[in-house]
């Protein structure tokens, strides 16, 4: 028989006082051994799972798990996917009240609440109502973006619970500009205890102003509290990824693998970041990724490098780089019997950020106090114009739809590709806005 998708309506909350749709997929064997119970997994932004949203976008779980599961390479699992509401209260549900960000946005935090909801109500009805094994090694949790931060704070709070946490781009720093001032909110807590759960954690390289520095920071610090890398954690570095639907259901299969099923025997294996580094500025990583047999990937959190000329650089075990003089030099990374090699280059300098300036012109019919985004908001300068000037921080990558305040896009959308990696003056025009 094949898998079946049930809709849950109007499932009302009497913790957060609101109600919403929940998805439940049921795996290919479901209806037909009754005697069976099966492990769950738990997504949010539930609407965008299983179906498109306005914009054509889904991650299609659905009929990556049947095809895993069809392929002998993951166990028949539960998906119940819960969906999130509007935009602000979205938000608040997904954010903890975590002390170091108070004031970082404009909304009461209720992160906890939802925590409770998902626990206390949801839960409590899928255990009553499906046929699940509800110990928390047969269940797991998976978000992406504010999604990804909930994720990481559940699982760090309730381990009794959720034992397989997915993370997928975190949205674990909140970054501001006064001029050309840059301000860096951690919106997430810091945990000092490793409770026993196994983390999934990953970041696309063309997420903007979510970088991959930011979640590999949590991830040494998970690694500073005892968790080991390719044991209760992993961690993947999607080099040309986006944050968007598409990305994530590109790559939905690894955590999938990790959590619930047979990752398989590693088959190949390269080397990214950047080859060009400084003896001044900008500090550099390197991020092997190993591919697998089942289609799995991950990132070499700790690697055995072999460095041809160590006086011209060294390579640490995390992927640090450190150049000691002006040069080139080639890098060897070995795993599992695999090696990839690359050339590094020693210059002078290297700075950390570059100067972007960025024009967008907007159609006639924009409201005069309307905020526009390209990634990082762009100041209203005369009717119809908006320009500014941002110092960022190199090789950033973004590819990002042009947005204003209230979530409507250009009419006919495509994301705007754009880097970093030198400085550089862009011009967007907007012909027509969607019409909401």
């Amino acid at each position: 028989m094949a898998s079946r998708v049930e809709t849950i309506s109007h499932f009302y909350s009497k913790i957060l006082n609101n109600e919403r749709d929940i998805f439940v997929y049921l795996p290919p064997s479901y209806d037909r051994n009754a005697s069976e119970d099966f492990p769950v997994l738990y997504m949010h932004d539930g609407q965008q799972m299983f179906a498109q949203d306005r914009f054509g976008e889904s991650w299609n779980v659905h009929q990556t798990v049947d095809r895993l599961i069809g392929e002998g390479k993951l166990d028949e699992i539960i998906v119940v996917a819960v969906s999130s509401l509007s935009h602000w209260q979205r938000l608040s549900e997904y954010f903890h009240d975590v002390p170091s960000a108070k004031g970082a946005f404009p909304s009461e935090w209720s992160g906890m609440l939802f925590e409770r909801f998902l626990i206390e109500e949801v839960k409590a009805y899928i255990d009553r109502t499906y046929r699940t094994l509800p110990d928390r090694k047969h269940t797991g949790m998976i978000g992406s973006s504010a999604g990804g931060l909930l994720s990481y704070h559940i699982g760090f709070r309730r381990p009794d619970v959720f034992g397989q946490i997915g993370i997928m781009s975190p949205f674990f720093i909140h970054t501001i500009w006064e001029g050309a001032n840059r301000t860096e909110i951690p919106i997430y807590e810091q945990f000092a205890a490793k409770p026993p759960i196994r983390i999934w954690l990953d970041m696309g390289g063309a997420e903007g102003l979510l970088t991959v520095s930011q979640a590999r920071q949590v991830a040494d610090e998970m690694i500073g509290n005892g968790f080991k890398p390719d044991s209760d954690l992993a961690f993947y570095f999607d080099p040309e990824a986006a944050h968007t639907q598409q990305a994530w259901a590109d790559r939905i299969h690894a955590p999938l693998l990790y959590m619930f099923g047979r990752t398989g025997t590693p088959q190949d294996i390269r080397i990214y970041g950047r080859t060009k580094i400084g003896l001044r500025g900008l500090k550099v990583r390197l991020y092997p990724n190993v591919e697998y047999d089942s289609g799995f990937v991950m990132s070499l959190l700790e690697a055995d490098y072999v460095v041809e000329n160590p006086e011209i650089a060294i390579v640490e075990a995390d992927g640090s780089v450190i150049a000691r003089q002006l040069g080139t030099t080639n890098v060897t990374v070995r795993y599992a019997g695999l090696h990839a090699t690359i050339q590094i280059e020693v210059v002078l300098e290297v700075t950390e950020t570059v100067q972007l300036d960025v024009t967008v012109e907007v159609p006639p019919d924009t409201p005069k106090d309307d905020r526009i985004y390209t990634g990082f908001e762009i100041p209203r300068v005369a009717d119809g114009l908006y320009r500014g000037s941002f110092v960022l921080p190199r090789d950033l990558k973004f590819d990002v739809p042009l947005i204003n305040q209230f979530g409507r896009y250009e009419k006919q959308a495509v994301n705007r590709r754009f880097s970093t990696e030198n400085d550089a003056s862009l011009h967007f025009k907007i012909e027509e806005w969607e019409q909401l």
